[in-house]
């Protein structure tokens, strides 16, 4: 039992340091980090099995737990309702990977779309973040970027499509604002032209404010890949499948190594609070999570309750899309909605100036 924690305590350390190493030199130790909520889990096992005992063994996984307190309350949050200062400035922003509003299920397609509608409308944010943001240049095939700035407040957009379409149909990032926009940009990715980030600086009264909406290295599993979580592979092709699952990985997990290295090189820049929303494809145990929130706060942290699932599919992911923050502005709200209209559940954080 004794050399069963120690082994478990082990993993534990070494899913701590999938978060502080690149994955450039040392690719396939960040596939630990994947495995944080399990390893934790066992821990937490170990120290109710010790404490039955009245065993002073409790200690050792108690004492490794307490080492990545800052790993564990990025994974998991109960938070009490902060004070709230209706004389200072608000803003409230959503994020949500809208997974192209299911244009090409022909027979669902237009009903998603309209239901995400009714949810914006319902939120009532200043700032909208898409991700997977679905645009045809067709008035009647489809329309969201304009049918958008007719029905909500948020009239001023800057749009990146990285992926073109045949037909003039296109996807990509999107931002949508309440409040004007005086600049437009985006944070060039080497490594991958598939994805990206783009931001804009908006002026709420006296106040400019960055933006910055990011869409990380997607990891592009295969049909063989998800038959494998679907457990439908077959036995003979399990050992070939889930090496390929691996590699995908490890590959993905260096791409967004640079990507998260140059947006932080962009924060750093800013002269400006900022806010970053995004879907990382990253879980909070990793390094684009850690490189991240070197400068910046996670509004999760701060008002999120429970584990904070973002993401709908065949593999656990757990919580991979984000709102961070400078530290100058204050979390006053963050919920994960419950809608599963897109594979990703919308996330939205309302947050006051200190």
């Amino acid at each position: 039992m004794l050399l069963l924690n120690a082994g478990i305590v082990a993993v534990l350390l070494l899913c701590y340091a999938a978060a502080a190493f690149p994955p450039s030199t040392m690719g396939y130790l960040a596939l630990l980090g994947l495995g944080y909520p399990i390893v934790l889990f066992l821990n937490v096992l170990l120290i109710v099995i010790w404490a039955f005992k009245k065993s002073r063994y409790i200690f050792i996984s108690l004492i490794a737990v307490l080492v990545g307190w800052g790993h564990l309350t990025s994974f998991f949050q109960l938070s009490l309702s902060p004070s709230i200062d209706k004389e200072k400035a608000q803003l409230k922003v959503l994020s949500y990977n809208v997974h192209m509003f299911d244009v090409f299920d022909k027979k669902n397609g237009v009903a998603t779309r309209d239901k995400i509608y009714d949810l914006l409308v319902a939120e009532k944010a200043d700032v909208l973040c898409f991700q997977e943001f679905y645009q045809s240049e067709k008035s009647k095939k489809f329309p969201t970027r304009d049918t958008l700035i007719r029905f909500l407040p948020t009239k001023y957009y800057h749009e990146r499509y990285s992926h073109v379409i045949s037909g003039q149909q296109y996807f990509g990032l999107t931002i949508f604002s309440k409040y004007p926009i005086i600049k437009k940009g985006f944070v060039p990715f080497s490594t991958d032209s598939y994805n990206s980030c783009i931001y804009v600086d908006i002026v709420k009264g006296d106040d400019t404010l960055r933006i910055y909406n990011a869409h990380l290295q997607s990891i592009r599993f295969s049909r063989e890949d998800y038959e494998l979580a679907e457990g439908k592979t077959e036995q003979d092709e399990l050992d070939d499948v889930s090496k390929q699952i691996a590699r995908r990985l490890k590959i993905a997990f260096q791409k967004r190594q640079e990507q998260a290295e140059r947006l932080s090189e962009s924060i750093e820049a800013c002269p400006h609070r900022i806010i970053l929303c995004g879907d990382f494809n990253d879980p909070p145990v990793s390094y684009t999570y850690h490189t991240l929130t070197e400068r910046l706060d996670d509004s999760f942290k701060a008002c999120g309750n429970g584990v904070g699932t973002t993401y709908i599919g065949a593999f656990p992911a757990f919580r991979i899309d984000y709102i961070l923050h400078s530290p100058e502005l204050e979390t006053i709200d963050y919920s994960t909605l419950p809608d599963e209209l897109s594979d990703h559940h919308p996330i939205t954080s309302t947050f006051q100036w200190k």
